[in-house]
């Protein structure tokens, strides 16, 4: 798809985006501007070749980097404040506005670079509700350490829990040019995958949320203060961040598509989107999420679970480090 060029094709957007979890869309900023941030980036880069560590330091060993497989840059807004231009584009405040609602918030924004590795980022999902991005930085093409996604997932049980050879047609990748933006569901299985080329690629990524979240972005909104959390809000604090949790996300997917539907959309309570708004439906079956669960998987974490829980984790670590 490219541009927006009217409401209706904005409708038509994040009608696609409800139902796959995913949708990509090109041309939506000015050339001039994609030139700029691409100097930034390369800016960054030539000053944190190998990224940076969790409190911003440099990272200078290449093996240490490689063990990760990729090069992340977390403060990219303190190094380069033109990256704080993107939050202006109207299409994505356009499109957040949409799915979250007014008063939503950008919480995160990293940059990473995926030299050539065999390794994938195995699949996994984010925190439930909000929304996110990815600007490509580089033209990547398939088995170039692009994000792959299963469409239409994140009504399902926690990947580990599920079989995923049964939805191998169901398997998108996040390909194009410099300049393209997927929009992407968090709570979608999703992965990173290998880069088998000695080309070296770069990707943005930026979560939002809506008006409850208290992970707002404080280089960003000077207005700090987050709404008193309700009983709803604690509730959904609690199950709504625990992407491994098969219990915890039933019970939200039972809260948020069945029992409190409406009272959670008029509310905006954390970590949920838009439902009823333009009709766009999330509708949720427990037949259908139940079917979806592998029994050998399920017995295998609750064993592995029982185990952590008489053992602690520093002997259920040395345990596993045994056994592999």
């Amino acid at each position: 798809m490219n541009g927006f060029a009217n409401k209706r094709f904005i409708m038509n957007a994040i009608s696609t985006l409800y139902r796959d979890g995913i949708i990509k869309v090109s041309d939506i900023f000015d050339q001039s501007f994609l030139d700029d941030i691409v100097l930034a980036k390369n800016r960054i880069f030539s000053k944190y070749p190998y990224g940076q560590k969790e409190n911003y330091e440099k990272v200078t060993d290449l093996d240490e980097a490689n063990k990760k497989n990729y090069y992340p840059i977390k403060n990219i807004l303190e190094l380069e404040p033109i990256f704080t231009k993107i939050f202006e584009n109207r299409n994505i405040n356009l499109i957040a506005e949409e799915v979250l609602g007014k008063n939503f918030y950008f919480t995160d924004i990293t940059m990473r670079i995926v030299p050539k590795t065999k390794n994938i980022q195995e699949t996994h999902r984010d925190f439930c509700g909000g929304l996110s991005f990815s600007l490509l930085l580089d033209n990547i093409d398939v088995n170039q350490g692009e994000t792959y996604f299963f469409k239409n997932s994140y009504k399902n049980p926690p990947p580990s829990f599920v079989d995923l050879n049964k939805f191998s047609s169901d398997f998108t990748t996040t390909t194009g040019k410099i300049g393209d933006v997927y929009f992407w569901l968090p709570d979608s299985w999703h992965g990173r995958n290998h880069n088998l080329t000695d080309k070296k690629n770069c990707i943005l990524m930026c979560d939002i949320e809506n008006r409850c979240t208290d992970r707002k972005l404080t280089k960003i909104y000077i207005d700090e203060n987050s709404i008193k959390p309700s009983l709803f809000n604690k509730i959904f604090k609690f199950i709504g961040n625990d992407p491994n949790s098969l219990l915890k996300h039933f019970i939200y997917c039972m809260l948020r598509f069945k029992i409190f539907k409406k009272k959670i959309e008029n509310e905006k309570i954390v970590y949920t989107r838009l439902v009823l708004k333009n009709n766009f439906s999330e509708n949720f079956s427990y037949l259908n999420y139940i079917k979806l669960i592998s029994l050998k998987k399920f017995l295998k974490a609750f064993i592995n679970k029982t185990i952590l829980l008489i053992l602690g984790k520093k002997l259920f670590s040395k345990l596993r480090k045994v056994i592999s």
